[in-house]
Parts: C-alpha cells; sequence; structure tokens
C-alpha cells in the first residue's frame, strides 16, 4: 500500500477545507472563542464530586489583578466584617485599616477629623471622597457556591450562551445561598427581578418563585444575557464604531454591567465618556462615570467580578487535580509528609487547628468531626514538649463566641457544655450558655447561666449587665 508524504497529507486538507469555505483561521478562531473549561474533584465531608469551573488566563495576561480596584476587594471578601478598609473612591488605594466597632463609635466630627488626617497624610485633594468598606468575609462564600456554578455552566452551554456569566454572576451576586430576596425584590442565586424572571419564561408568584431553583434560574439568566444584555451592548459598541471580540474581558465586564444596571444605563455612560477605543482604560473610566442609575454600587459591580473570579481561581487551583473544601483536612493530611523540627511542627499543627475552626465557622464540617479532628491534633502536640501549649478553654470559648456571631447558636451550646463538662468553674463558659440561650430565646437559662458566672467571678460587668437588660424585659 502507497503511503502520503505528510506534505502531501496536509496539501489535500487545506485543499478540502478551502473547497468547503472553511480556513484554518476560522477552525483556530473558534478553538479560541471557547471559554476554557477545567475540571476538578471536590472534596467535601464524606464526598467526592467531578466538577466544572472557568480558567480564565486573559484575566492574568492583561493584568487585571495587578488594578488597586480588583486588589481592594480581593482584600474586602477575605475580610472579617470586624474590620473595615479605608480608601479613596479615587482609585480604591488603601489609606488605613480600622475597626468597624471602633468606627461606629465615632461621632460625625471625629469621622470627618479622622478622613481629613488620612488625605492630608497621603497627599490626596480635599475633594477626594473617602470610604470605609467593612469586610465581607461572611457573604462571599464562595465554597459552597461552587455545585452551583458546575451545574449553571451546563444550563448556560445549553443555551449557547458564554458560560464565563454564569459563574461571574453567581460568585459576587448571592455566592452559596439559593433563595435571598434582596430590599428591591430580586430572588434567587442570579437574583433576577419578578419582572424579568416572567419576561424569560420562569413562574413566579404566590405559591412557586422559579428563580430559587438553580436550573430554572440559570436558563432565566442566561435568557436575558442571549436576548438583551449582550446583544445591546454589541449596539452600544457598534453605535460607538469600536472594535471588539464577545470573548474579550473587557466586554464582557461591559455585559455584566448591563446585566446588572439596564442596558439604557451602560449606553448612557459609553456616550458620556465618548470612547476612541475599548480594553482596560474604558472600563476603568466606566469605574469612574456616573449616569442616570449607573452610580457606585455599578460602577462596583466589574471590580466585583473581577476579584470574585481572582480569590475564587486561588482557591480551586491549588491542588493540581483536587479542591479541598475542608482546609484542616487537607493541611493535616499533608502533615505526615513534613519534614520540620519540632518547633515548626507546633506551628504548624497550630495551623491546622486555625483551619478547623475556619470550616467549623463556614459550616463546612459538623461540629463533632471538628471535636474529633481538633483532638486528634491536640493528642499530636502533647508529644511535642517542651513546646507543647494545650488548645485550652479559653481558645474553645473564643470559638465559641464566634459562633454566636455566625449565628450557629447550637454549635456554640454543644461547644460550651462541653467546655462546662471539663471547666466547671469557668465563668466565661457560663456567659457564653447565657449569650446562646438569650438568642434563642429562652430567658429563664439565659438567666440561670448569668447568675452562674456571676457568682463565680462578681466583678464579671458583662453578665451583671446581660441579668439587668433581662430583668427589664
Amino acid at each position: 500500500m502507497k503511503t502520503f508524504n505528510n506534505k502531501y497529507l496536509l496539501a489535500l486538507i487545506v485543499m478540502l477545507l478551502l473547497t468547503n469555505g472553511i480556513s484554518f483561521f476560522a477552525i483556530a478562531q473558534a478553538n479560541t472563542n471557547k471559554t476554557p473549561l477545567i475540571e476538578k474533584y471536590v472534596v467535601a465531608y464524606k464526598d467526592v464530586t467531578k466538577m466544572k469551573f472557568i480558567n480564565d488566563s486573559a484575566l492574568y495576561s492583561e493584568g487585571w489583578p495587578n488594578l488597586p480596584q480588583t486588589k481592594f476587594w480581593q482584600q474586602i471578601m477575605k475580610l472579617s466584617p470586624d474590620s473595615a478598609i479605608v480608601s479613596s473612591a479615587t482609585n480604591r488605594k488603601m489609606l488605613d485599616r480600622i475597626s468597624t466597632k471602633a468606627w461606629t463609635k465615632l461621632s460625625e466630627t471625629q469621622r470627618t477629623i479622622y478622613k481629613d488626617s488620612l488625605r492630608k497624610f497621603n497627599n490626596i485633594g480635599d475633594s477626594v471622597v473617602v470610604y470605609i468598606t467593612a469586610g465581607k468575609q461572611d457573604f462571599y462564600e464562595f465554597k459552597k457556591v461552587m455545585p452551583t456554578i458546575n451545574r449553571s455552566i451546563n444550563v448556560f452551554k445549553q443555551n449557547d450562551v458564554d458560560p464565563w456569566y454564569a459563574q461571574a454572576i453567581l460568585l459576587i451576586e448571592s455566592p452559596g445561598k439559593m433563595n435571598t430576596k434582596s430590599t428591591v425584590g430580586a430572588n434567587g442565586p442570579f437574583q433576577l427581578m419578578k419582572a424579568v424572571a416572567k419576561h424569560q419564561g420562569l413562574i413566579v408568584n404566590g405559591q412557586i418563585d422559579e428563580r430559587t431553583d438553580i436550573e430554572k434560574s440559570a436558563l432565566g439568566a442566561s435568557r436575558l444575557l442571549k436576548r438583551i444584555c449582550i446583544p445591546y451592548v454589541k449596539t452600544i459598541l457598534d453605535s460607538a464604531h469600536l472594535q471588539y471580540k464577545e470573548t474579550d474581558l473587557w466586554f464582557r465586564l461591559l455585559v455584566l454591567h448591563a446585566y446588572h444596571a439596564g442596558s439604557g444605563n451602560v449606553a448612557g455612560v459609553i456616550r458620556k465618556i465618548n470612547p476612541c477605543e475599548g480594553g482596560m482604560q474604558l472600563i476603568q473610566t466606566v469605574w469612574q462615570t456616573t449616569y442616570g442609575g449607573f452610580k457606585n454600587a455599578s460602577q462596583n459591580y466589574s471590580q466585583l467580578a473581577l476579584a470574585a473570579y481572582c480569590n475564587f481561581n486561588q482557591m480551586i487551583m491549588l491542588q493540581r487535580d483536587s479542591v479541598f473544601l475542608i482546609d484542616g483536612d487537607r493541611m493535616f493530611k499533608a502533615y505526615s509528609y513534613c519534614k520540620y523540627v519540632p518547633y515548626d511542627k507546633y506551628s504548624y499543627l497550630g495551623d491546622c487547628l486555625i483551619q478547623y475552626e475556619t470550616d467549623l465557622l463556614e459550616d463546612i464540617i459538623p461540629f463533632d468531626y471538628f471535636i474529633n479532628q481538633t483532638n486528634i491534633i491536640k493528642n499530636e502536640l502533647a508529644g511535642l514538649a517542651p513546646f507543647n501549649k494545650p488548645y485550652n478553654i479559653e481558645q474553645y470559648n473564643n470559638i465559641g463566641f464566634k459562633l454566636l456571631k455566625a449565628k450557629k447558636t447550637e454549635d456554640a451550646i454543644k461547644l460550651f457544655k462541653l467546655n462546662e463538662l471539663y471547666y466547671p468553674q469557668s465563668w466565661t463558659v457560663y456567659h457564653g450558655l447565657g449569650d446562646a440561650y438569650r438568642l434563642m430565646g429562652q430567658k429563664d437559662l439565659a438567666l440561670l447561666n448569668y447568675k452562674k458566672s456571676l457568682q463565680l467571678n462578681p466583678d464579671n460587668l458583662d453578665s451583671l449587665k446581660a441579668i439587668s437588660r433581662l430583668a427589664d424585659k
């Protein structure tokens, strides 16, 4: 049998493609237009699931994470609500960090003096607005949104809509929450307004709200993007005589703005800017431009999307083929492979304990699993004398109060009860139980525990104040 030379075979393929009106450029263009998908094994508590996510290399190759706005929102998404970042409205440059509790205690005069001093110290104009933005770590629950992203990507692909938008919207609108109604009436993971959802074919009435169904909500959102947002943004840019590709990241960010603020507001912003070209510079100008209903929240929308994509990518790309939702497990399982001297072992195990605390507070693991794993680590620490510093009552109590703040009252009671068993003379244990029962509306039990706390520590003013407040009700 005669074999073809490779160059003749290549020439034959080219001829066939050209005969049918197809070029290699078209094939290459089609391939580059595909949104890159990655598959990861997501390891959860007693569960391993293969999921799909978006990995947008343009985000990094074009330098979007280097923008001060992206860096600012990345920090906010990782910051506890107890803290706030003070920033310049011009570019979101961080000027200071402050306790939210301390900020709320300042008078208006004190706040003005504080902001003026920051302007002077940083050599920025008196007219520059200074923002105080509290941490949003409790809102951006990226681990919980993973299954929603995976399912929504499939719906978007079936509806022939770029799944990049599915991940972007889910990361910033209502991450990890299926039934969250906003103050303006939007609901579901894609935060669709009632009229918009119904217009896109969803059922929303007194008995049924399909916005809280992930597949239905994803279908409604993809239809909105396909029928209105994307076509309108293309029309806006065509009218401005700007060149673009639908896979350009700056184009996608404009589409997100249309999804959030409406195409009319985006059209007004572009007309006001009157740009000569698209790209990153145009998006940065959009962030500084207002028009109609396009104000601060609208300007922030694509900034949030960029920051969320960066933080999410950091999490899912940490391991080669897996994503460990339980960070404590990820660290502790690697412990046996660590070749540390005893002091470093103690430090490493301490970090494992902190990670398990975070896993519990984020509702990634149940209480019993947390106690089991931390007990194993405590036993390991016991063999590291003289570096051993036991995971004591004070540390466990602190976790209990954090659980109360996270509204995980039942877990807090379990922890305080466990501490009561081992440390029956601890006044903080009973004060914690008093707080927990008070939050649950069980006044009698709250008073009983506050009084026990006061008996053990008569100088405990917090329990005394709590008893006084409950007695007045």
